[in-house]
């Protein structure tokens, strides 16, 4: 397949949210390559009402085939080579359509700003788009011997560590698979940390369970699980597509509290500047336990962990919970300073300063490309006529109008 036919597909089925881990490692690293790339990225992501309508789209509904070849035509993508395969083109022309859907008509987002749930002040606002930020995944590894290694300029066989071996793939993940050798006796951890202001990062580990780690956050893990208890540590936010292994638990833990499965997809949000530490489950089943307290959960519900108490909450907007990791900012009443706190996350900035208390209750709905500048997000909140916001080196200063 044609590398734009390629593409193409990838786009419509992160559209449809239908990528596979591998698809979306692709994906975010054909986006990293240039400047163009995300710039078309962002064209297409930053319209939440028109990606509804392709997430909606159904094989062998009818599209205008001709509207999108003259389109791929204007933004300069050339004919895929076809052979003698007709329906090929065709196909590809399909996919094509459906993503290009969203720079063929018009590009509104639509924001909401309110103080309490019962009032709502809507506001219609234009995309904008900007150089995109962060630029690169300036995350590093560090081996059990203590030597780090700079993610971002490396590829390939990166170590060797014991009997595995330890690769950046092409797609940019981060792998662990075994060499053949003999195995240490001696138990060997590695450590993976993302700065404030990296792209998120990919890996896999030994037994292939597969981990993303948002910005600001780290996890520490053995090379090789030799017992009994697959047992990894964590800060900050991380998601998890646990790989079963017949009689061994998966454990991911945070000081005090534990997270225990047998394979399962979860995510786990640690930030120690937020109240609460949450666990939210959207496969499986998983234990949640902190001191003497232990919580089961079911797919859609969350864990929220605040001190030695656990609660639950059902009906999660598992959306907005794994924006992060699809690219996005969504905000679904989200206070102004959770959304700050992302910010500063993600760029690399803050601390965030409120002129006073009243500001800090205001909340949001929306959502935004968080490959977009910063100063275009901070805009976009500004349009709606509720707050101002004074950049002062990396400190934003919120203010009430």
């Amino acid at each position: 397949m044609d590398q734009h036919a390629a593409i193409t597909e990838l786009l419509f089925k992160h559209l449809k949210q239908e990528l596979t881990p591998d698809e979306s490692a692709t994906l975010s690293a054909w986006v990293a390559q240039s400047e163009t790339n995300r710039q078309f990225f962002d064209d297409l992501t930053n319209m939440p009402a028109l990606m509804a309508e392709v997430r909606a789209y159904k094989e062998g509904e009818q599209l205008d085939l001709e509207a999108a070849w003259t389109r791929i035509k204007e933004i300069g993508w050339e004919e895929p080579v076809v052979q003698s395969k007709r329906i090929f083109r065709m196909n590809w022309l399909v996919y094509a359509a459906a993503a290009l859907l969203l720079i063929m008509t018009s590009t509104t987002l639509y924001l909401l700003l309110h103080s309490d749930k019962s009032a709502a002040v809507p506001a219609v606002i234009h995309a904008q788009q900007s150089d995109a930020k962060p630029s690169s995944t300036h995350a590093y590894l560090t081996l059990d011997n203590g030597k780090t290694i700079q993610l971002d300029n490396s590829s390939g066989l990166l170590a060797r560590q014991g009997s595995m071996k330890v690769e950046k793939k092409d797609n940019g993940a981060l792998s662990y698979s075994s060499d053949g050798l003999a195995s240490s006796e001696k138990p060997l951890y590695n450590k993976v940390t993302v700065p404030k202001g990296s792209d998120v990062v990919y890996l896999q580990l030994s037994d292939e369970t597969k981990v993303w780690l948002n910005a600001e956050s780290s996890i520490r893990y053995p090379v090789a699980f030799k017992e009994n208890e697959r047992k990894v540590e964590i800060t900050g936010e991380a998601y998890f597509e646990v790989a079963k292994s017949k009689g061994k638990r998966f454990v991911v833990s945070k000081g005090n509290m534990s997270v225990q499965v047998l394979g399962t997809k979860f995510n786990v949000n640690t930030y120690e500047n937020e109240a609460d530490i949450k666990v939210t489950l959207l496969e499986g089943s998983v234990k949640v336990q902190q001191e003497q307290s232990q919580k089961i959960i079911k797919p859609g519900e969350q864990a929220v962990v605040n001190g030695a108490k656990i609660n639950v909450v059902s009906d999660v907007d598992l959306h907005q919970v794994m924006a992060w990791k699809e690219g996005r900012f969504v905000f679904n009443n989200t206070n102004i300073q959770l959304i700050m706190h992302q910010m500063e996350r993600w760029y690399d900035l803050g601390p965030t300063q409120f002129e006073n208390e009243a500001v800090k209750q205001w909340e949001f709905n929306g959502e935004i490309s968080r490959y977009s500048n910063a100063s275009k997000v901070l805009e976009l909140l500004e349009k709606t006529g509720a707050v101002k916001f004074t950049v002062e080196g990396k400190k934003i200063v919120v203010r009430p109008l």
